[in-house]
């Protein structure tokens, strides 16, 4: 009896996003199941309860990381399969006298238990089936569309000759070493927002912390943000990125964090854009410099604001001297500000 794990099992996204300790237990639970189909192959629905993984040193929360995660799938109510296929792990061949069942038959075998033991559990379990089937379908699409991407990504690394990194965390950007062997002149800004740009949403879940979720869905709820959604006012391409950024440095464990469609469509982007400039006024020789001489630079800190900034300027707007207009604030602001 044998497993083979896939040797590009460490590059899976499901595994990527999986912690030490939950690719543990998979690793554990899929050879305790290659076991069982050798050992009892007539009898072994291919499914394992919480009892069975507390007896191997798993948790509950490992558990609900791995079917999170596509690793572990739901059979019933506290009972469990571990996902195989290429690229993660799969039975290997057996010399067992006596034919195993195939994890297709042994998954075949548990559904008919459930159908005899309980009425409509026949219904139940195939649109169960049909929904694993969905699901699978559309992991395998999306790691494939996650590989195009990262070779993409791959093959325009290699052909850049540098980046910088653009302010306000509004693209991302990698900074290569000026001391390096062919190292030339860094990209301008213009060119790595241009390169941001030519994909933005590819930009954006490259980005992302965690890409176990729909990209379909994910990119339905990034057109929506962009176009404003729910009283949401829109929002460019750009500031989106940044958004996407800027949360991504603030995760430790991606694990836990939302699936990108759901960070969208709950509107948790508008906390990560940046913070609009606060305002400065001038008038005629009362520039930012002027303003600290005469009259910031004199008064309690904070205390310019308001309605004496605004009695200040109506005065200057009508005529009167500035510098007699900064006085009678100075002098006001000081009187208020003594106890």
């Amino acid at each position: 009896m044998s497993v083979n794990f896939d040797s590009t099992f460490g590059f899976d996204p499901a595994v990527q996003d999986s912690s030490m300790a939950a690719r543990g237990l998979y690793a554990t639970m899929v050879t305790w199941c290659d076991h069982q189909i050798y050992t009892r192959p007539d009898s072994f629905d291919g499914t394992f309860d919480l009892k069975r993984v507390r007896s191997v040193g798993g948790t509950v929360r490992l558990v609900r990381e791995l079917v999170e995660n596509g690793l572990f799938e739901e059979a019933g109510e506290g009972v469990y399969r571990v996902v195989t296929r290429r690229g993660l792990a799969v039975f290997g061949s057996f010399k067992n006298q006596k034919k195993p069942l195939t994890p297709e038959e042994a998954a075949e075998l548990h559904e008919k238990k459930v159908a005899a033991g309980h009425a409509g559990g026949k219904a139940s379990g195939e649109s169960r089936r049909a929904k694993a089937e969905a699901d699978a379908k559309q992991n395998e699409a999306d790691a494939k569309q996650n590989e195009a991407d990262a070779k993409q990504t791959a093959s325009t690394s290699t052909k850049q000759t540098g980046s910088t990194t653009v302010p306000n965390q509004t693209m991302p950007s990698s900074s290569p070493d000026p001391s390096g062997p062919g190292s030339k002149q860094t990209a301008s800004v213009a060119e790595v927002e241009a390169r941001a740009l030519a994909d933005p949403f590819a930009t954006a879940w490259n980005a992302y912390p965690k890409h176990t979720g729909s990209r379909r869905e994910a990119e339905k709820a990034w057109a929506a943000a962009v176009a404003g959604h729910d009283g949401t006012s829109a929002v460019t391409e750009a500031q989106l990125i940044g958004a996407v950024v800027a949360y991504a440095k603030t995760i430790d464990r991606p694990q836990y964090a939302p699936n990108m469609s759901r960070w969208l469509s709950n509107g948790a982007y508008l906390d990560h854009l940046p913070k609009p400039a606060k305002p400065r006024y001038t008038w005629g020789i009362c520039d930012e410099q002027w303003l600290q001489e005469h009259i910031l630079s004199q008064v309690p800190e904070g205390s310019f604001e308001g309605s004496i900034v605004g009695s200040f300027w109506a005065a200057v707007k009508t005529g009167i001297d500035p510098t007699e207009a900064a006085e009678r604030v100075v002098t006001e602001l000081n009187r208020k500000g003594k106890p």
